[in-house]
């Protein structure tokens, strides 16, 4: 078959109900309601001769067919995302497209880097420039950044992709935070043997670090999660101990709603990092970017390795 504008644009909606799983979580994604999404789906079924999905109470699931369509659309648009790069990296000025992923809660740090950054490249003349920001969990920034969904990541990368690069930015440091009310900080001279028995919570992507930390590596039932918030959220319920960035903690600090235990022992500092895709470094609007960002984290500008 030949493929139509139209057909690109049907492929996209299947690939985002399939990346959501299923058509209600793409709503919000496609800007989309239902009806609208289920007609796409349909019409590209037709205009492929293929069931692709099964959809309705039963919950949303792929057919072999539509894994396998899925499978192609991910090569297809990640050679069309690669073609418009190189297109750019041909032209002397930053235009285009910059999709930039980060971690959540960052920008209450002021050592972050990015709203610097993001005020100086906004300038006036920036009209050519479509900048869109996600905030999204490490490990599905760096699946995204393969796929050349994103071009830039800033988070915390604990086990790096040997296809991406990634570049020193800043760091933050992390400390262990309980609610006032909690043995772990009521008992202070009894404090290791009230961690051994308190409910951790830890950021999934941090847990090895932070186990460690507290020498409870080999520690099972801890609660793992891989959101800030939601980790703020449960030590804040009085019921669980677990790290938190300084800067982000310190509005519950000064409420008296979190009490910080032992900073000179459990405190870490967490780099993090700048991540692309190899492809992309000579692209004009990453340069400029990664260098406003290096600019404003105090450190180099970006330098391809």
């Amino acid at each position: 078959m030949n493929l139509a504008g139209s057909d690109l644009n049907l492929l996209r909606v299947f690939f985002a109900v399939v990346e959501a799983n299923g058509i209600a979580n793409a709503q919000g994604i496609l800007n989309k309601d239902s009806s609208t999404i289920s007609r796409a789906l349909s019409q590209l079924e037709q205009r492929l001769n293929v069931r692709l999905c099964e959809r309705g109470r039963q919950g949303f699931r792929l057919t072999p067919e539509g894994a396998t369509v899925h499978r192609q659309a991910v090569r297809l648009f990640t050679s069309l995302r690669g073609f418009e790069q190189t297109v750019e990296s041909l032209q002397s000025v930053a235009t285009g497209r910059l999709t930039l992923g980060i971690i959540d809660n960052i920008i209450t740090d002021p050592a972050c880097p990015l709203l610097p950054a993001l005020r100086s490249f906004q300038a006036p003349d920036r009209d050519r420039v479509k900048l869109n920001l996600e905030v999204l969990a490490p490990e599905e920034m760096e699946r995204q950044l393969q796929d050349k969904r994103l071009d830039l990541a800033i988070g915390i990368f604990e086990s790096p992709n040997e296809h991406l690069h990634y570049q020193p930015l800043y760091q933050e440091t992390d400390y262990l935070y309980a609610a006032p009310d909690h043995p772990v900080a009521t008992e202070a001279d009894r404090r290791d043997t009230a961690l051994a028995s308190a409910r951790i919570v830890s950021r999934r992507f941090l847990r090895e670090q932070e186990l460690a930390l507290l020498n409870q590596a080999d520690r099972e039932g801890i609660t793992f999660t891989a959101s800030l918030e939601a980790v703020a959220a449960l030590i804040l319920s009085g019921a669980y101990v677990g790290f938190l960035p300084g800067h982000y903690a310190q509005r519950w600090v000064a409420g008296g709603e979190l009490v910080r235990l032992d900073p000179k022992r459990y405190h870490r500092d967490t780099p993090l990092q700048l991540a692309t895709h190899p492809d992309s470094l000579d692209r004009p609007i990453i340069k400029d970017f990664s260098a406003r960002l290096s600019n404003a984290a105090g450190g180099p500008p970006a330098t391809r390795t």
